[in-house]
């Protein structure tokens, strides 16, 4: 039993250290976005980024939502992100500190859908962290107007009974699955 726990608990790490892409020069982490995470036009696109104490505080990142098949197709998240190493930011987890900076950046409701990058640029030592995502459509709500405002019975006119949307559909990444299995198998132990 204890050999479970012990590798649930693994398991539970290499997915924490999965979800952070390290930036080439080992400067700074990327934690949000998810690499191949799924988000909708129209709701937030949260980024974030850790910066760990003994890094040097020279990083000026500026961060974008550039299309992976057009390249054209771009948008400014933020110009100047803020990598400065304030109290405010400051974290400490396993007594290790870092400092951790987030911007929510608002997708607009008339992105194309498809694949994108968030491309994260750190202009003193001209390198990149790309993050791949995808960007689903905005969700559509089905209001049935009342029976009272439009004379009718109040049933819907569409044919399609369906609450989902069929090229809506997905599929779990890796990272996303093994630790729902692990917090499964975290949560079967404690029982």
């Amino acid at each position: 039993m204890k050999f479970f726990a012990v590798v649930s608990g693994f398991a539970l790490a290499l997915t924490g250290a999965l979800a952070q892409i390290t930036a080439p020069m080992q400067n700074y982490n990327v934690t949000k976005p998810i690499m191949n995470g799924i988000y909708v036009a129209g709701q937030m696109l949260p980024c974030t980024v850790t910066i760990f104490e003994n890094v040097p505080a020279d990083i000026s990142l500026s961060v974008s939502l550039v299309s992976a098949a057009n390249s054209s197709t771009s948008f400014v998240i933020a110009t100047t992100f803020d990598t400065s190493k304030s109290p405010d930011s400051v974290r400490t987890s396993n007594n290790v500190t870092y400092y951790e900076h987030s911007i929510n950046y608002n997708i607009p409701t008339s992105i194309p859908v498809g694949s994108y990058k968030v491309i994260f640029l750190d202009s003193k030592t001209n390198t990149q962290t790309d993050v791949p995502i995808t960007i689903l459509p905005v969700s559509s709500s089905s209001v049935i107007p009342s029976a009272a405002a439009t004379g009718s019975s109040g049933t819907p006119s569409s044919t399609n009974a369906s609450i989902f949307k069929s090229d809506a559909v997905t599929t779990m990444s890796p990272a996303k699955a093994i630790l729902s299995l692990a917090a499964v198998a975290a949560l079967a132990f404690m029982l």
